[in-house]
């Protein structure tokens, strides 16, 4: 460590004999034409750099911890500073984050620049994205760095040169100062000290290195049981929101919440699983899709199945807080009323898109892994050369398995995972025919990403599975359309905004009614799932706070449609992971025993969230107050779920057939 807090001496290494004085009267030096100071001692100077970098922790941790303050929450003090000690335990961890850059540098106001230069834009990143999409930053979120397009929508390029200068001259400005202070206040030369004293301070910078980088590494292991860290924060008893990561942070301080969603495994190990208990799980479920698909008469291998996730498309009217001139998806809305069709329960609001494509394709429920399993496409599916999904299923039923999105393909890992799920073509903005889009509107519309579909049906001899993820109406949407709707009842800024989202809605429902009217006219038989991935991040505090009494914020329209024809069938309020069996009852074909137990259960919960179980009359409960049967479902759908992804895979041979070819 150096032998300075405040002057930043050199060290052994450096060959710089710490000798030199500024020299009286020397043009640009504070101290000109004056004598200059003795040396401070050693031990002066560690002491006041151990407190200047405590301090500066103080500083830095604060940052953090009022990025994650929402407007108007009086709780945020007493959680920090009084009932909670996530606060405190934050400070020392950034404190040693600086003691370690120190004692590895040498040079206390260096360490502070590149800390501040870390800290600082995280804590913008976090109010940005808490702004966006009601949740804080997560470890996960590293892999967006190499995604500059994706990042640019939620902040201007503007905005992002003049936060890379500023930081630049933070830490410009830190080497300043630190070398301004060695003039006026000169350290004492480590070549005049005492060999024995140069010694034990050169012994306590290795110490002080060793000592923090361990400490800092038992960080990566905070879910490991008996971790340190996690016993610190802990030590007023376990506060984890992790059904609500916002309020996880606000509770345990940033860096706490950070560290509780470091990667981990995905999910406990079951005490039951075997692969005895297993064979019994499949024996179960094969008896009662054999009952399922006793009256059933209908089949899906020569149909077209067609999934399409449609970027933030929700139903505006639902929500309270102001008044829209016209109905943005009239088309979408009468659809509804002659399919099955509902609500579906978003897992975020304002994000979340693909662990909703996760639950469709997979079945899987987020709400089933543990909470630190933020985004399986990132954290779970690249791991394996195949993943049990509808991809290998439908393969193996004989249909073609293509992905469309219209954006780049790096986002979420997509092109590892669409590798993983087995599609035989993941088509994108570089390779796709058509790529027009809407007035000022950046993003592909909905009319060409429909017409890729529709192009690859008529190209292809097999019956398809197309996995479409849209991206119109992707945020920002400020000053896309020449013609936003109307909106009363709220503020201009906001009106505009929301004016400009319902714009885009309604030239999706234009596009989609197209879309199944071609299907509609078709010589091949489709079935369209239809379904919004999450509300946008556009809605202000007035409107949130207007809406905060249900689950309006996380609700958005869904259906399934048949090109064969279609009847009336309302559903309850459903997760995405239950949709493929709502595929199979509207084309009344036959389930494997994976979909027989979506199928039952969705029958009695309909929707999982993290902390949240909803049952099929829309009541929210407790895991412990489900009836036996509910309970024996949900068990069993928690072991087959670990089975197919973390496990050993006994069952999906039996429960899915093909799944994961």
């Amino acid at each position: 460590m150096s032998t300075s807090s405040v002057a930043d001496p050199p060290l052994p290494a450096d060959g710089d004999d710490g000798d030199e004085s500024p020299t009286p009267g020397a043009v640009g030096t504070p101290d000109a034409g004056a004598t200059p100071k003795a040396p401070y001692g050693v031990a002066v100077v560690l002491r006041r750099g151990a407190l200047l970098s405590l301090l500066v922790a103080v500083v830095l941790t604060l940052a953090l911890e009022v990025s994650t303050l929402w407007r108007g929450d009086p709780r945020w003090i007493s959680d920090q500073f009084v009932h909670y000690v996530g606060f405190y335990v934050d400070t020392i961890v950034i404190w040693l984050c600086l003691l370690f850059l120190w004692s590895l540098i040498g040079r206390l106001w260096w360490a502070i620049g590149l800390l501040s230069a870390i800290v600082i834009p995280l804590a913008v990143a976090n109010r940005v994205k808490i702004d966006f999409r009601e949740e804080p930053v997560y470890p996960s979120d590293v892999d967006f760095l190499s995604e500059p397009g994706f990042l640019s929508a939620f902040v201007s390029p503007t905005l992002a040169v003049l936060l890379a200068v500023g930081l630049a001259l933070l830490v410009a400005g830190c080497v300043w100062i630190g070398r301004r202070l060695a003039l006026r206040y000169p350290r004492p030369s480590l070549r005049a000290l005492p060999r024995r004293e140069a010694v034990r301070l050169g012994l306590l910078r290795a110490g002080v290195l060793v000592l923090t980088a361990t400490l800092l590494f038992q960080t990566t292991k905070f879910n490991e049981p008996g971790n340190i860290w996690r016993k610190a924060y802990e030590v007023r008893g376990e506060h984890w929101r992790y059904w609500n990561q916002k309020t996880n942070y606000r509770s345990n301080g940033f860096v706490g919440g950070f560290l509780y969603n470091m990667p981990i495994s995905a999910m406990a190990w079951p005490l039951l699983y075997s692969e005895q208990q297993m064979d019994q799980v499949s024996d179960r479920y094969a008896r009662a899709a054999d009952r399922i698909n006793r009256g059933r008469t209908g089949t899906l291998d020569d149909v077209n199945v067609i999934l399409v996730l449609s970027e933030s498309f929700t139903d505006p009217t639902n929500l309270e807080g102001f008044e829209l001139e016209r109905d943005p998806i009239p088309q979408t809305r009468a659809v509804m009323g002659e399919t099955t069709s509902g609500t579906m329960l978003a897992q975020l609001y304002g994000g979340g898109t693909a662990n909703m494509e996760f639950e469709t394709l997979t079945g899987q429920s987020i709400a089933l892994f543990r909470p630190q399993m933020v985004s399986p496409y990132q954290m779970l599916v690249p791991n394996y050369e195949d993943y049990p999904s509808a991809v290998g299923w439908f393969k193996s039923q004989g249909h073609r398995a293509i992905a469309i999105h219209p954006y780049m393909i790096g986002l979420y890992k997509r092109e590892q995972v669409y590798e993983t799920f087995g599609f035989e073509d993941f088509i994108h903005d570089t390779t796709m025919r058509s790529t027009e889009t809407i007035d000022d509107n950046p993003y592909i519309d909905d009319h060409a990403a429909f017409d890729e579909v529709l192009l690859q049906m008529e190209e292809s001899d097999d019956p398809l599975m197309v996995n479409l993820v849209t991206m119109q109406n992707h945020i920002p949407v400020d000053d896309h359309y020449d013609d936003p709707i109307g909106v009363s009842g709220i503020g201009d800024d906001q009106a505009d905004r929301i004016g400009q989202y319902a714009r885009g809605l309604e030239h999706t429902d234009v596009a989609l009614a197209d879309f199944l009217s071609d299907l509609e006219a078709s010589d091949e038989k489709s079935v369209v799932l239809f379904y919004g991935d999450h509300l946008p991040g556009i809605y202000d505090a007035e409107v949130k706070n207007a809406n905060d009494d249900g689950l309006g914020l996380y609700e958005t329209p869904f259906f399934v449609w048949s090109s064969e024809g279609n009847r009336r069938r309302p559903m309850p309020l459903t997760s995405p992971s239950f949709f493929l069996p709502l595929l199979y009852q509207v084309a009344d074909a036959p389930v494997p025993p994976y979909l027989a137990l979506l199928d039952r259960l969705h029958g009695r919960v309909s929707a999982l969230q993290q902390g949240r179980i909803v049952t099929s009359d829309g009541a929210e409960t407790p895991e412990n107050s489900l009836d036996p049967r509910s309970e024996q479902l949900l068990d069993d759908l928690r072991l087959v779920q670990y089975d197919f992804s973390i496990g050993e895979r006994y069952s999906v041979d039996r429960m899915w057939p093909g799944a994961d070819d």
